[in-house]
């Protein structure tokens, strides 16, 4: 008893500590979101000029701008939109990104050829909405995308869990995606000597590179080990057909805005109280009780993971280490092997993702 006890007082202090270092982070997820909203403009495919740019290795796009001094922008076009224009127009997105990032600049010429020529001709009355920031052309979207201000919901996400008795915990930013965590200050033991945390992460991109999402996550407090299960909310883009009177238009946006606010509400008092903790910590011991054999884990890992980071947790998997990883050939020391080595990739992005399929690996909560 008097070890379970030191083992918890011991974790207390861990999580404490976790949660000071990361909440700098999640404030710097609402100043980017408070003083980074992006620039809306509709577009016609006839309309858009892509043109090679001596002061920039990248591709430019030219469009109308009515509030512009000469009737039009230029912006460097960011890859998650040159993404989303191979999926409009077809053209294998290999192909672009080799043209892009040649040396040469006959590869960026050919590149701007080729899409003037698939936007001009195939589908030149097709419209789209621009979503820029910063000069940077980062989301080329449909005219049906239904934009959702983050500023609000971010607003709503930390005011909401605090009131649960959440605090922040950790927050990212990427070029086109924000995330932020917030935590229990609670400790939990799932399973002798596992000591875990719980809490609920908001995930939002304003560029169309995925749908607004909140999950549930569990934090092995030891050794920071964090899987984000599954799923409690998701709204995607998805909405009535732009036009130019909406788009500059604040009452469909801020009408959105307090409707997935008031959904976003209801979702964090669901997950933040005593009965959604009590099936957590139940799919716990249930992955604790599942055994998994290193070669089946092995495949899991090659299925799931990227080639390099498939050997790493099949390596961490196998060793003999009980202290980043849960003791026993389990599901739960497989879903910690994954989320052990998103802990070790600084891209912001592939992190959030490494960290969902450790969460997908675990059981679901009943």
């Amino acid at each position: 008893m008097l070890l379970t006890m030191q083992s918890k007082t011991a974790a207390h202090h861990k999580l404490e500590a976790l949660i000071a270092t990361g909440r700098a982070t999640a404030g710097n997820v609402v100043d980017h979101v408070m003083n980074n909203q992006p620039s809306d403009r509709l577009a016609r495919a006839s309309d858009l000029e892509f043109q090679t740019n001596t002061e920039t290795p990248a591709i430019t796009v030219v469009y109308p701008d009515k509030g512009a001094l000469e009737g039009k922008v230029e912006q460097k076009l960011h890859r998650n939109a040159l993404t989303q224009m191979a999926q409009t127009s077809e053209l294998p997105l290999k192909f672009m990104d080799a043209l892009q990032h040649t040396t040469a600049p006959w590869g960026r010429e050919l590149l701007a050829h080729n899409l003037n020529t698939v936007f001009h001709n195939r589908m030149p009355k097709s419209r789209y909405l621009l979503r820029s920031l910063g000069g940077e052309l980062r989301g080329f979207l449909s005219d049906r995308y239904r934009r959702l201000d983050s500023r609000p919901i971010v607003e709503a996400f930390a005011t909401a869990v605090q009131r649960k008795g959440a605090l922040p915990y950790a927050g990212y930013v990427t070029d086109t995606k924000v995330a932020i965590q917030a935590i229990m200050p609670e400790v939990y033991e799932p399973i002798p000597g596992e000591m875990v945390a719980y809490g609920l992460s908001l995930e939002n991109s304003d560029f169309g590179n995925g749908a607004l999402s909140v999950r549930a996550y569990l934090l092995r407090i030891w050794c920071s080990n964090l899987a984000i299960t599954q799923e409690e909310m998701r709204q995607v883009h998805l909405g009535k057909r732009l036009d130019d009177s909406m788009l500059y238009s604040n009452r469909t946006y801020e009408l959105d805005a307090k409707t997935t606010v008031s959904a976003l509400r209801d979702v964090i008092d669901g997950q933040l109280d005593a009965d959604a903790l009590k099936r957590r910590m139940e799919a716990i011991r249930h992955a604790n009780d599942q055994a998994v054999e290193p070669q089946q884990a092995k495949e899991t890992f090659r299925k799931l993971l990227q080639k390099g980071e498939s050997e790493a947790a099949a390596q961490a998997f196998e060793s003999q280490d009980t202290y980043n990883l849960p003791a026993g050939n389990t599901n739960w020391r497989l879903s910690n092997a994954i989320s052990w080595i998103a802990g070790q990739v600084t891209d912001a992005e592939r992190k959030l993702d490494l960290m969902k399929i450790a969460g997908e690996v675990l059981p679901k909560a009943s």
